[in-house]
């Protein structure tokens, strides 16, 4: 096949691991690395070489601009924080000709933002080529529980632990249960059981917060996530009809009724992106959630948090600084 020009945009935690991952990948490539951060870039080249020689590819650009970017994008990864994302996606559409985008989540902390990028993409014919970065329904042994789930006529998720970020977290698991359940269409979350406080992210400019958010959906399914401020037990497990699943990530393995009944094949971003990526270049296909579905997942999320940011804070925004 032709050289594929991919590039990644934010070379913080979450994009150096992106680039470990594509170096990883077997199509030919010229690979870009934005930042502004001279810093983020020098870690992100620091991970690249920790990484072995690829021959497939022709060069690595790090670079501190858009505007550096070759003219013609087969793929791009946006792994930035969520404040500048939309403004990103709209420099990048309008300097540049892209065909894939991955984004990461959460991905924008402001109402209006979700339409007005849905109507870029339309516009760029890129509505059906932008995934977010939701990786479980990735792996195989979570595509073989779906399989397993499909019939089940009720299903209750709970997901708990211990100051995890549900701000910046909860919506892997919103959308770990909608894929699992095939049950997409989610009401607004009760965030009545948060914690009555905002917490500093650890991530500067962001905000966090404690408790649980839980929903019922229009088919009588349950979903709970807890980040607990004090010490709470670490689970992840759904009821389907009766049947218990546990699923334990940091073992790789999901048990039935207290049996084991098969593993997860967990990976790490940096085992990922060269997957993903051949998936969109070779096939023309992604196992991750597409932009209108994750959408409706992150404003189920997104508005009762800004309802309760506000009032916390006394403030009158539309938005709420998660990332």
């Amino acid at each position: 096949m032709e050289v594929q020009h991919i590039a990644i945009i934010g070379a913080g935690q979450l994009g150096s691991r992106h680039l470990q991952g594509l170096k990883l990948a077997q199509i030919p490539m010229r690979i870009q690395i934005v930042d502004n951060s001279e810093q983020s870039l020098q870690i992100a080249r620091e991970r690249y070489e920790q990484v072995e020689p690829n021959p497939k590819i022709e060069s690595i650009e790090y670079q501190t601009a858009i505007d550096s970017l070759s003219q013609d994008l087969d793929l791009v990864i946006i792994a930035t924080g969520s404040k500048p994302r939309a403004a990103i996606i709209s420099e990048l559409l309008a300097k540049k000709a892209v065909k894939n985008l991955i984004l990461e989540k959460v991905l924008f902390p402001t109402l209006n933002q979700y339409e007005q990028v849905q109507d870029l993409l339309q516009t760029h014919g890129l509505l059906d080529h932008t995934w977010i970065n939701c990786t479980r329904r990735t792996f195989e042994g979570y595509k073989k529980l779906k399989a397993e789930l499909a019939g089940a006529k009720e299903i209750n998720y709970t997901k708990s632990g211990t100051d995890w970020g549900l701000g910046c977290n909860a919506i892997h698991f919103i959308d770990h249960y909608a894929f699992l359940s095939g049950d997409t269409e989610l009401p607004l979350f009760d965030v009545t059981q948060l914690d009555p406080i905002v917490h500093n992210s650890k991530r500067a400019g962001y905000v966090e917060f404690t408790g649980t958010i839980k929903a019922t959906t229009s088919k009588g399914n349950q979903i709970a996530i807890t980040s607990a401020s004090t010490e709470t037990p670490n689970k992840l497990m759904l009821i389907a009809d009766g049947v218990r699943y546990d699923i334990d990530e940091t073992t790789d393995q999901i048990t039935r009724n207290g049996q084991l009944w098969g593993k997860i094949g967990m990976k790490f971003q940096s085992g990922l992106t060269g997957i993903v990526t051949e998936d969109i270049l070779l096939r023309q296909h992604s196992d991750l959630t597409p932009y209108l579905e994750s959408t409706n997942y992150h404003l189920a999320l997104l508005k009762p948090l800004i309802q309760l940011y506000n009032q916390l804070t006394g403030k009158n925004e539309d938005n709420c600084p998660i990332t």
